[in-house]
């Protein structure tokens, strides 16, 4: 027998430590998802305990060459166990779980025969998501703790009895040699909870099926998709034309649930579908029937139907007082654009924007600020606004600072100024925020927020990064239109980056949206297509990109540091975690749309830490 791991030691497992934001965020991304989708459902959440896990690496050996356990490590340091009250819905659970992470889970079923019966399992292990893998602390078992998540799915049957079972059968031998017929007295219970969870379904679709043969279609509804629906009945509007033509009923009641529950488990609407009998109708429609008076139907009940949806505010709880750190969430160092304006009307006119926006979040804070621009400053708790104005000089600066209204202690600080040197008006602009150094935030999805006097300026002025930043996409087609993009590449004094796009295949750019790309960085980045083959070839050889993929290839010129291509083949595969964290949502998006979105994250995070 091998000698124990001389790691695998209480002390070394009582160091690791698993912070409440991975229960509170992992229970709430699935569990929006189990609400959304209308399942009837119960969650629980566990960190394996220490001893537990103390046996189970004994037992397991992970890491040990030339053992079955050679290449793994323990999977279930964290365990979510979702019990549901109808069993077909834990397999439709289980695949739609499989969209919900970074990649599907890895799957381990119960094999059934006709001849045995035992307690049901689904469990999956999945990778949890790299914000919060990032938190937990595991200073010497790393190697043998994977950053996953155990998923378990049961049936509220199953449930009780799976937890004694794996006690005593897994962790014990009370069924073991000697006790054959307690054993098959379990099993026998256990065939009994099959036959409930089986029987249980069985009598809804029945009473569902009595119910559409009385036309009574609520309630057919209701038994046969089984979701936690609100009290809203069928809409008469959809009665009448299922009494009309029961074969259109028989439809709705005849539709598998999984294709129904899977749109509303997608839906990423910020308030997600109602749960009604009426939306499921008008789901099923849109994905089988499309029926055309039903289509009528539901323009009536929307037309008729009011939007008034009162939002109650949850009282804040408040924290003591901390020492604040400084977070930067946007910063730009450019120009105003003079082609169009003299001097002196680009800075009387990109002055009046920024103290517009002052007087438009303090007048009510400070009723005493200046008609038109001044010199100015005052504060009181919480705020201040801090404005020096020379138009001789043209010279103007301006700091704020407010709270945040929604997030506790935090405090918003604006800086902007606009001055003239030389031939040059130079525009400086820092918006960042302070809270709590000890607070978490999440380093991989940096806050970036820029204030609104920047776009308005940059709209109807102009800025400039040696040349003008414009939300749209500038073609290079010409030879001379390819030799400024290279004297802007070059250019040591350039502060945004330059993403130059390649394509042959137009399928991917429009899958991409080049287009929408640049509405939201074309104000801090230069956003270019080279459209021409010979000029492609030319910019492939320039940067040394690949010359067996430079015709499909995104490559970004951040200032300072090399080119950073990427090709076709990576792009369609790409993945990224879209969290919302204040909102605790999440979601993956996949293809053009996800590297679109990482992108978009490294051009912001650039700007931001740069």
């Amino acid at each position: 027998m091998n000698e124990v791991n001389e790691l695998f030691t209480k002390e070394n497992v009582e160091k690791i430590v698993v912070p409440q934001v991975v229960k509170d965020d992992l229970l709430s991304i699935i569990e929006e998802k189990l609400k959304r989708a209308g399942f009837y459902y119960r969650i629980a959440y566990r960190v394996k305990t220490v001893d537990s896990m103390v046996n189970k690496l004994i037992f397991k050996d992970y890491r040990r060459p030339g053992t079955e356990n050679a290449d793994k490590k323990m999977q279930d340091l964290v365990g979510i166990r979702i019990i549901l009250y109808f069993v077909d819905d834990v397999d439709i659970c289980r695949k739609l779980l499989d969209t919900l992470f970074v990649s599907p889970g890895m799957w381990e079923t119960t094999e059934n025969n006709e001849y045995e019966f035992k307690a049901m399992k689904v469990n999956g292990i999945f990778r949890l998501p790299a914000y919060l893998s990032k938190t937990i602390v595991n200073p010497y078992l790393s190697d043998y703790v994977d950053d996953t998540f155990e998923v378990q799915v049961r049936t509220n049957s199953f449930e009780g009895w799976h937890e004694i079972e794996h006690d005593m059968r897994y962790k014990g031998s009370a069924f073991g040699i000697g006790n054959e017929a307690l054993a098959r007295k379990m099993n026998s219970i256990l065939a009994t909870f099959e036959l409930c969870d089986d029987s249980i379904v069985g009598l809804l679709e029945d009473l569902g099926h009595q119910h559409y043969k009385d036309k009574k279609w609520n309630d057919m509804l209701r038994c046969h998709y089984r979701l936690k629906f609100e009290n809203e009945p069928l809409h008469p509007y959809i009665e009448e034309l299922f009494d009309e033509d029961t074969e259109l009923a028989k439809i709705f009641y005849k539709f598998k649930r999984p294709g129904a529950i899977e749109q509303l488990w997608m839906d990423t609407s910020e308030k997600g579908i109602e749960l009604t009998v009426n939306n499921i109708v008008r789901i099923v429609n849109q994905i089988g029937p499309d029926d055309e008076r039903l289509n009528e139907a539901f323009k009536k009940i929307d037309h008729e139907k009011g939007q008034d949806n009162e939002t109650v505010s949850k009282r804040r709880k408040f924290e003591p007082f901390k020492k604040l750190g400084t977070y930067k969430v946007f910063r730009s160092h450019s120009a105003i654009d003079l082609t169009n304006l003299s001097m002196e009307d680009a800075y009387k006119k990109a002055v009046n924007y920024i103290y517009s926006w002052i007087k438009s979040r303090f007048l009510e804070v400070f009723d005493d600020l200046p008609e038109g621009v001044g010199a100015y400053e005052n504060e009181m708790p919480g705020y201040k606004v801090s404005i020096s104005y020379d138009p001789e000089e043209l010279y103007f600066r301006e700091v704020t600072t407010h709270l945040d209204t929604k997030i506790a202690n935090r405090v918003w600080i604006s800086i902007a100024s606009i001055e003239k040197r030389n031939d040059t008006l130079v525009f400086d602009v820092s918006n960042e925020y302070a809270e709590p150094a000890d607070k978490y935030r999440d380093n991989e999805n940096i806050l970036f927020s820029r204030p609104n006097f920047y776009g308005e300026i940059a709209d109807n002025i102009g800025i400039c990064d040696i040349e003008r930043l414009r939300q749209t996409v500038k073609s290079i087609g010409h030879t001379k239109e390819y030799d400024v993009l290279k004297k802007l590449i070059s250019d040591e004094n350039r502060e945004f980056p330059v993403v130059v796009f390649v394509a042959s295949d137009d399928y991917w750019v429009e899958k991409f949206d080049v287009d929408y790309f640049a509405y939201l960085v074309g104000y801090y980045a230069h956003i270019k297509r080279v459209t021409t083959e010979e000029l492609a070839e030319q910019f492939a050889k320039d940067y040394d990109l690949d010359e067996d993929e430079y015709r499909d290839s995104i490559t970004v010129f951040y200032p300072g540091k090399k080119p950073a291509a990427s090709y076709k083949s990576h792009i369609l595969n790409t993945t990224f975690e879209v969290i919302k964290i204040e909102k605790k949502k999440y979601w993956n998006e996949t293809g053009c749309r996800a590297f679109r979105r990482q992108l978009v994250s490294d051009i912001r995070e650039n700007n931001v830490v740069k």
